[in-house]
């Protein structure tokens, strides 16, 4: 009876003794469950004052741009200092020195702080790819800097460059500068700028001699890569129009005075001038025939588009050979030498025809640039040639 009634004794022990374990856990849980609450109820208010940070840096860095944008330079430096100065762990910050180097380098003009924030970007915060071009920056404010008089034909120079008023203005104002100010330190890349304009106004001649004059003057000075390559085209650009162009006037004035002084008319009848307009409306089939092809050609990746109007005008210029040709075989010089005459005007007509085309690119306004690309661009209009003709 007693060992019975002792059964369920047993048991309820063992349901409790299960339970000390979650009692341990209960308060061992208690215990450090106010500590923990303590500490983050302390940290978010750090936590909330970063996340407010966050928007009001990023209005700054608007604020600043805008009044940048809008030539509001003082008041876009002081907010980038604000930023640069108030906020210097936040992603803006980086933004605000760049825009500080610029802002008294190019528009505020004074070197001391150019030189201070462009040294501090340089420091922390450019790319590989900037160290280089910001090393040359700083370069070249400090030789300002450490010349005598020269911060104010700086500021000159720099109001010039940024006034935004058009190519004309730049060269005349750069070129007073130069005559005043002729000891100024970046002489030669005022004369650069001059020469850029000019290659901007299309007058390769002038921008040409401007590279030149940068090279004469400095016998050690050696021009950039890009530089050159400008010099370069524009000095090509310059003979085209020039000389090549006179080369092209003579080659057609001295075959269409050889042709009449063959006295073709003397050899025309109504036979000649049917033979002549047939050439004529079998060309200008022909070219109606490929108008939907050159009309079908896709462009748009090419830096020149050619204009519908430039070709019809260089179809009609090819009417003026077919006569030229026609009076070539005219000419009474080859009434005894018929096989010469087999020879000889292919070639002539090769001569006159490339003539005809060169001047008459060398009058369109992109004529110089449109012949550095024609050997891309050919091939490019014979690849679609041949994709339309499959």
């Amino acid at each position: 009876m007693i060992y019975a009634g002792m059964l369920p004794l047993k048991r309820i022990a063992k349901q409790h003794t299960k339970l000390i374990p979650l009692l341990v856990l209960t308060l061992f849980g208690t215990l450090f469950w106010l500590p923990v609450t303590g500490m983050a109820e302390q940290e978010s208010p750090v936590v909330n004052e970063q996340k407010q940070k966050i928007p009001e840096v990023a209005e700054l860095k608007q604020k600043a741009h805008d009044a940048y944008i809008h030539g509001r330079y003082a008041e876009a430096a002081a907010i980038n200092l604000k930023i640069a100065q108030k906020y210097p762990a936040s992603k803006e910050c980086r933004y605000a020195v760049q825009m500080l180097g610029t802002l008294y380098e190019d528009n505020l003009v004074d070197i001391k702080k150019a030189i201070k924030w462009d040294s501090e970007f340089l420091k922390k915060y450019a790319d590989p790819r900037q160290v280089q071009f910001y090393k040359e920056k700083l370069e070249k404010l400090a030789t300002i800097e450490k010349a005598m008089n020269q911060e104010e034909d700086f500021k000159a120079y720099q109001k010039i460059k940024f006034a935004n008023k058009g190519d004309a203005y730049l060269v005349e104002k750069y070129e007073v500068l130069l005559k005043e100010h002729p000891e100024f330190t970046l002489k030669d890349e005022v004369r650069r700028e001059i020469a850029y304009a000019y290659d901007r106004m299309n007058k390769p001649r002038q921008s040409y001699a401007d590279f030149q004059t940068i090279s004469s003057q400095n016998p050690g000075h050696r021009l950039s890569s890009t530089d050159q390559i400008m010099a370069e085209a524009n000095r090509r650009h310059w003979e085209m129009a020039t000389i090549w162009k006179w080369v092209a006037w003579a080659v057609i004035a001295v075959l269409w005075g050889a042709v009449l002084l063959m006295k073709p008319w003397k050899r025309v009848n109504r036979a000649t001038i049917i033979t002549f307009l047939i050439w004529t409306g079998l060309w200008v089939l022909l070219t109606a025939s490929r108008m939907p092809t050159f009309y079908s050609l896709e462009t748009g990746g090419y830096q020149f588009v050619i204009r519908d109007t430039a070709i019809y005008a260089l179809a009609a210029l090819n009417v003026p050979v077919i006569l030229w040709l026609m009076l070539l075989t005219r000419g009474e010089f080859w009434l005894t030498r018929p096989r010469a005459l087999r020879w000889i005007s292919p070639l002539l007509t090769l001569a006159m025809t490339v003539a005809v085309i060169y001047l008459f690119i060398a009058y369109q306004p992109n004529g110089p640039q449109i012949v550095d690309v024609f050997g891309v661009k050919y091939e490019y209009l014979m690849g679609e040639f041949r994709n339309h003709r499959m």
